[in-house]
C-alpha cells in the first residue's frame, strides 16, 4: 500500500498502478480503503493464501486419516463414519472436514470391500446375410376414439413373410 500511496503522490493514475502490480484497479481501491480504516489490508481474492485459526493440526489430521483407514470403516462413507462415531460419543471432525482431508490425500477413490464398477459392455451388432436371420418386433399402445380404449399396434417380421407388416387389434 505504501507503493500505491507513493505512486498516487507522484501523479500516477490508479489504473496504471494496478496494471503494474497486476491486479484490478477496483481491488486496489478496496485495499486502500481497508488500509485507511484498519491500518492493514488482506488479500480476499479467491485462491489467495489465508491463515485459518481453526485449521486442523497435523495430529488431528492424522487422527482423521487413521479413523478413515481403520478396518471398521474401510467400506463406509464419511457420513456413515461420523454417524457411527457420534453414537460412540467420539468426534474426530465434521463430515465436510473428513471429505476435504480424504480428497487432499487421494482417498476418495473406490473404498473397501464393495465391488468395483463394471466396465461398459459393447453393444452387440447384428448382421443379416439372408432372410430371417435378424428379426425385430414392437408393440405400441395407440389411443382409441373413446377415453380408456386403446389399440395394440404390432410390428414385426413373421417367419413366413420376409417383409415387415402392421397389425392393429382393439383392447
Amino acid at each position: 500500500m505504501e507503493l500505491f500511496r507513493e505512486g498516487l503522490s507522484k501523479g500516477a493514475r490508479v489504473k496504471a498502478i494496478a496494471d503494474l502490480i497486476g491486479i484490478c484497479s477496483r481491488t486496489l481501491r478496496r485495499w486502500g480503503m481497508a488500509y485507511e480504516a484498519y491500518g492493514f489490508s488482506q488479500d480476499h481474492r479467491k485462491g489467495s493464501p489465508r491463515v485459518v485459526a481453526h485449521r486442523f493440526s497435523e495430529e488431528e489430521r492424522q487422527q482423521v486419516l487413521e479413523t478413515v483407514n481403520d478396518s471398521r470403516f474401510a467400506d463406509l462413507t464419511p457420513a456413515q463414519i461420523v454417524a457411527i462415531l457420534a453414537e460412540e460419543r467420539i468426534y474426530v471432525g465434521s463430515e465436510s472436514t473428513i471429505y476435504r482431508i480424504m480428497r487432499q490425500e487421494g482417498l476418495l477413490n473406490h473404498r473397501g470391500r464393495t465391488r468395483l464398477p463394471r466396465e461398459p459392455r459393447e453393444v452387440p451388432v447384428l448382421e443379416a446375410t439372408g432372410i430371417h436371420q435378424v428379426l425385430a418386433w414392437d408393440i405400441t399402445l395407440l389411443p382409441g376414439p373413446f377415453k380408456g380404449q386403446f389399440y395394440y399396434l404390432y410390428m414385426g417380421t413373421p417367419e413366413k413373410r420376409p417383409t415387415p407388416y402392421l397389425a392393429v387389434t382393439g383392447v
